[in-house]
C-alpha cells in the first residue's frame, strides 16, 4: 500500500505541473512542501525510513491541487482525474454590490451594474474596466478597494480557465523545453522561435507558452502565431516581454454601452441623400442626388450643392427638407457646375427609366465615341 501511496503523489505532481504550467520536479517540491518537508528529496528520503503517506496525506495533496482547478472523482486508482469546467455564470455580493462572473473564449468577464471587468484570456493583457457614462461618478469600480478585490476574483477565475487550457494542451505548448523550444497547441509544430504574422513579431517559444500563445506585442490569438515568419526578408524585431507592474494595471474606459445614433455629418449626409433619392423623377435627378455635396454647417444647417446640369434650378427637394426638419436642421441648397460623369447630360432628362436611359447612353457612344469594358 505505501508503493501506492507514494505513486499517488507522483502522479498528483505531474497533474500539479500540468494545471500550473511549471517544471515537474517543482510541482513535487510544492507538494512535498505541503506535506511539511522542505522539498521533494526530504519526503522520499523519510519514506526510505519510517515515515510513509497516509490516507489523509493523500487526501491533503489532492485537496492542495484541485485549488489549481482540479477535480477529483473519488476514485484513487484513476489516474486520469480531469480538471472541471467553470460553470456558464456564477452570481456573488462584494462590499454590497450585486455581481455575475463568467468566461467566454477564454476571457473572465465580471458585470455588475453599469460596469465591467475583463480578463483577457492572454496572461500578459492588462484586465479592461469599462463604466456606463451615466454611472462614471458613482460607480464601485471607481474604489480602489473594491477593484482590488474584485481582480482577486476575476484572476482566480481566470487562472482556472487556464489551468483547464494546460490540460488541453500538450505538456510542451505550455512549457518550454531547456532549448526554449515550444509546441503549438492549435496548428502542431515545434520551434524555439515563432512569428506574429498579425504585427510581424519575433517571439521565442518560452514567451509564447508563459503568453497562452497570445503574442505579446499585439496580443493577437494563437492562431496568428507561426513556425516561418510572413515574409521572410522581413522576419520582424523579437518583441520584448512586458513588464509584470505595466501588465497587471487595470485599463479603465468610460463607455456608452446604448445603441447610439450620432448625427454627425456622414449621418446626416446619408439620410438626406436618401430623401434627395425620393425627391429625384429623372435619371439626372437621380444622379443629381447621389453627386450631390451635402455638409452639415455648424451644426445647424445642411448645405446642398447640386449640380446645375443634372439638378433643376428651382427644383426644392421636399423630402430633404421633411429629413432635416426631423432632425431639427435648417436647409440651404445652391447650384454649381460639376465634372460630368457622361456625356450627352440632356439624355437623362428625358427618362425615368434607368435601364432605357443606359441604352440610350450606349447607343451614343457607340456612334460618336468609344465604349472600353
Amino acid at each position: 500500500m505505501s508503493d501506492y501511496h507514494m505513486r499517488k503523489l507522483k502522479v498528483l505532481g505531474k497533474r500539479y505541473a500540468r494545471a500550473t504550467t511549471m517544471a515537474h520536479n517543482e510541482a513535487l517540491n510544492a507538494i512535498a512542501v505541503e506535506l511539511g518537508f522542505a522539498h521533494w528529496k526530504a519526503l522520499t528520503d523519510a519514506a526510505k525510513a519510517k515515515w510513509q503517506p497516509t490516507e489523509d496525506d493523500l487526501k491533503q495533496a489532492e485537496a492542495f491541487v484541485c485549488d489549481a482547478g482540479a477535480k477529483t472523482n473519488g476514485d484513487a486508482t484513476n489516474n486520469d482525474a480531469l480538471f472541471s469546467f467553470e460553470p456558464a455564470f456564477e452570481e456573488g455580493q462584494l462590499c454590497g454590490h450585486w455581481y455575475q462572473i463568467g468566461d467566454s473564449l477564454g476571457d473572465v468577464v465580471v458585470s455588475g451594474k453599469g460596469w465591467d471587468l475583463r480578463i483577457p484570456e492572454a496572461p500578459l493583457e492588462a484586465p479592461i474596466v469599462e463604466i456606463d457614462e451615466r454611472y462614471s461618478e458613482t460607480s464601485p469600480v471607481n474604489d480602489p478597494n473594491f477593484l482590488a478585490q474584485l481582480l482577486e476574483i476575476a484572476q482566480a477565475r481566470s487562472k482556472r480557465v487556464r489551468t483547464q487550457m494546460a490540460v488541453d494542451w500538450p505538456r510542451r505548448s505550455t512549457k518550454a523545453d531547456l532549448d526554449g523550444v515550444a509546441r503549438h497547441p492549435l496548428g502542431g509544430g515545434d520551434a524555439a522561435t515563432w512569428y506574429c504574422h498579425s504585427c510581424d513579431a519575433q517571439i521565442t517559444g518560452a514567451q509564447a507558452a508563459e503568453n497562452y500563445w497570445h503574442c505579446p506585442n499585439c496580443g493577437t490569438h494563437p492562431l496568428n502565431i507561426h513556425p516561418v515568419p510572413f515574409d521572410d526578408q522581413f522576419p520582424g524585431e523579437l518583441v520584448q516581454t512586458p513588464d509584470v507592474a505595466q501588465r497587471q494595471k487595470p485599463e479603465i474606459r468610460i463607455v456608452e454601452p446604448r445603441l447610439t445614433l450620432r448625427l454627425d455629418e456622414e449621418t446626416v449626409a446619408t439620410l438626406v441623400r436618401c430623401a434627395l433619392l425620393e425627391d429625384a423623377i429623372t435619371v439626372n435627378e437621380r444622379l443629381g442626388a447621389i453627386r450631390a455635396q451635402i455638409s452639415l454647417i455648424d451644426g445647424q444647417v445642411v448645405w446642398i450643392t447640386f449640380d446645375e446640369l443634372l439638378w433643376p434650378e428651382d427644383k426644392k427637394p421636399t423630402s430633404a427638407r421633411a429629413v432635416a426638419t426631423k432632425l431639427g436642421l435648417e436647409v440651404e441648397q445652391e447650384i454649381s457646375l460639376f465634372s460630368e460623369p457622361f456625356a450627352w447630360p440632356d439624355l437623362g432628362g428625358m427618362t425615368a427609366n434607368t435601364a432605357e436611359y443606359v441604352e440610350m447612353l450606349l447607343n451614343a457612344y457607340e456612334e460618336h465615341g468609344v465604349i472600353k469594358r
